[in-house]
């Protein structure tokens, strides 16, 4: 799965959410304050490439960083485990790398560790320089109809999105090096782009308009746009959503998608929504009264 895929994985997930047949991911790491991907700075001792693990042993690490780092105290060995997920190769004996997992922030875990990534420390340190920390509400999560602890999850599958994700409360908190936010920024931008061109090639829609704040989408349509289960989830939840996430990645504290709805035959106002305090309650007979006033 490239980056950009996994992306679409993540936060355009949300189109999904408006057709029959979808179900959660099982695959989803629980915990009373949440799971949070830990770091763990460890010394490679020696390799076994058949079962995919190393034996290590637990550095001391920095006090003056602010990310999560793992619950092994320095001096502890182990192995850890890098066949879970998948791996790119294994590190050396003699490496000085962190390493990557999940677990609940209390969980006094042993080993094995079960890595989701690792890096060399010196590249790991580099990229803490230009780092920046992004938060995505409780409220914009459940528009998403996801959880913080489910997108930790889903971020550790895919560490290179992120130095971090941390479930806070309800909210989601991502920490990005600068590379990695300009290229999440990116992907989004052409997620929303993708979205809007499918919408205005579609032959119920007329129009599809986003402001350059991303905070109001007007979509002229037909009527029978209700009928395609697809369309709606674009117009009514991807759309609004990649514009809820743009807002996020610009610092705003408390987004706000206002989504008018034109009829592309009369040209009046059919719907007005203000996400995320209303809910889109769209129908076809709400429409078709809309459009006898």
């Amino acid at each position: 799965m490239t980056r950009r895929e996994a992306l679409i994985a993540l936060l355009c997930a949300v189109c999904l959410a408006a057709l029959p047949g979808c179900s959660d991911d099982a695959r989803t790491v629980g915990g009373e304050n949440g799971p949070v991907s830990h770091n763990e700075r460890a010394l490679v001792l020696s390799v076994d490439e058949e079962s995919q693990t190393a034996e290590v042993r637990i550095l001391e690490r920095p006090d003056d960083l602010t990310l999560t780092w793992g619950t092994h105290p320095a001096g502890a060995e182990g192995t850890a485990d890098f066949s879970e997920w998948g791996s790119s190769g294994l590190p050396e004996v003699g490496d000085d790398v962190i390493l990557k997992w999940i677990g609940t922030p209390a969980e006094k875990s042993s080993f094995p560790i079960l890595v989701s990534s690792w890096e060399p420390t010196v590249d790991f340190y580099e990229s803490l320089d230009d780092a920046h920390e992004v938060s995505l509400p409780a409220s914009m999560l459940r528009f998403f109809s996801q959880t913080a602890e489910e997108l930790v999850a889903d971020f550790a599958e895919t560490p290179e999105l992120a130095l971090e994700a941390r479930a806070d409360g309800e909210d989601l908190v991502l920490t990005f090096t600068g590379k990695q936010l300009a290229d999440y920024r990116t992907d989004v931008e052409q997620s929303l782009a993708d979205y809007v061109s499918s919408l205005q090639d579609a032959e119920d829609v007329s129009a599809v308009e986003v402001t350059d704040d991303h905070a109001s989408v007007t979509i002229t349509a037909s009527p029978a746009l209700l009928d395609k289960p697809l369309l709606v989830g674009q117009a009514f939840m991807a759309v609004p959503g990649m514009c809820a996430t743009l807002q996020a990645l610009d610092g705003t504290e408390d987004w706000h998608v206002e989504i008018v709805v034109i009829d592309a035959e009369k040209n009046v106002e059919v719907a007005r929504v203000a996400l995320p305090d209303e809910s889109v309650t769209l129908t076809a007979e709400s429409w078709a009264e809309a459009v006898a006033e």
